[in-house]
């Protein structure tokens, strides 16, 4: 019989998120069997119709920044695109306005999409483990470039994963935006960070590593690079931080040997969350430091998932507070008995 789990209310001390979580709210959670090899995409896959990011529609696309070479019979691994209805331009020339309550400014900045794979229906839970490399060398690909040509812009990297996540082109695909401005919820937890750092003397996602590890109540997954775990906080059901096991504030130094190690850790993170919950719909994005090449003791780049299995009603709307309508130890259990 599974441990019953009260009522409790939780705050992640670098994030000061406050999190109440209510398991009864749950039943047992749903299991399923993933697929043992990942989807066999058929080299001879027709384009879909109407699809921008299948080969063969590069009609469809405004232009090509970027392709990750050809493979056998693939014109390409992975492609990178502007994002043909962009909130944020480069090239807007810069103007600020100001009142008494209000602000208005240029929106200057960067939005790409990545296009994960040539195959449209291969979700990255599913690719083979080196497509899911591909995908991540194209991430830093991007991100270097973007970080050393344009210092003004931040980038941002994600991925929308299902309709209810934001995405509104099934082919699989990610997104960097980067705009020229300080993301406030970013700010705010490097801000908190230091404030621990501060009272710890020591990195404080460090010490949360060591916890997890010495505790593994909240483990999903380890190595001797990478740790996968439910945070103590954890905002959603099922939510999942990566986290590199050796202090490192900034993604961008990630090197090739690392960077495959790491796309064995989202790889298995997202085929244990499409076992257990069914193929959710999730997002993912990239936390790293603001300031690039960063050295600060007090920060550590993670890779966040986030299922879209629960929705914020008037309450976590008008509060901020989010309710967790499970509980992390149970999730992970489920998360690390996954068949996968």
């Amino acid at each position: 019989m599974a441990p019953s789990h009260p009522p409790e209310t939780r705050q992640d001390r670098i994030t000061n998120q406050w999190v109440a979580f209510a398991p009864s709210r749950s039943g047992r959670p749903r299991r399923t069997t993933a697929d043992d090899a990942p989807s066999a995409a058929s080299k001879e896959e027709v384009p879909v119709e109407g699809c921008p990011f299948c080969p063969g529609h590069e009609d469809m696309l405004p232009s090509v920044l970027w392709e990750l070479g050809a493979e056998e019979s693939l014109p390409w691994r992975t492609r990178v695109v502007p994002n043909k209805y962009a909130a944020l331009e480069p090239d807007r020339a810069a103007y600020d306005q100001t009142c008494e309550l209000y602000r208005s400014r240029a929106s200057r900045g960067r939005q790409e999409v990545i296009i994960d794979t040539p195959h449209h229906d291969q979700p990255l839970a599913q690719m083979p483990f080196a497509q899911v490399d591909a995908v991540l060398q194209t991430y830093l690909e991007r991100y270097r470039t973007i970080r050393t040509h344009d210092e003004d812009l931040i980038p941002f990297l994600f991925r929308n994963h299902g309709a209810s996540a934001g995405a509104s082109i099934a082919h699989p695909h990610s997104q960097l935006i980067a705009p020229d401005f300080v993301p406030p919820q970013i700010e705010q937890e490097e801000r908190a960070a230091r404030a621990r750092y501060e009272e710890l003397g020591t990195c404080p996602y460090c010490v949360m590593i060591e916890e997890e590890l010495d505790a593994e109540a909240r483990l999903v997954w380890k190595s001797d690079a990478f740790v996968v775990f439910v945070p103590f906080a954890a905002e959603n059901p099922y939510e999942m931080w990566i986290l590199p096991r050796a202090h490192e504030p900034e993604v961008g130094r990630l090197d090739d040997e690392d960077r495959s190690e790491l796309a064995r850790a989202l790889r298995d993170a997202l085929r244990r969350l499409r076992a257990c919950l069914d193929d959710p719909d999730y997002n993912f994005f990239v936390r790293t430091a603001l300031d690039y090449n960063s050295d600060h003791p007090h920060l550590h780049w993670s890779v966040r998932i986030r299922p879209r299995t629960t929705v914020q009603a008037g309450y976590e709307l008008g509060t901020g507070q989010r309710i967790n309508p499970s509980i992390p130890e149970r999730d992970a259990a489920v998360l690390r008995n996954a068949d996968v």
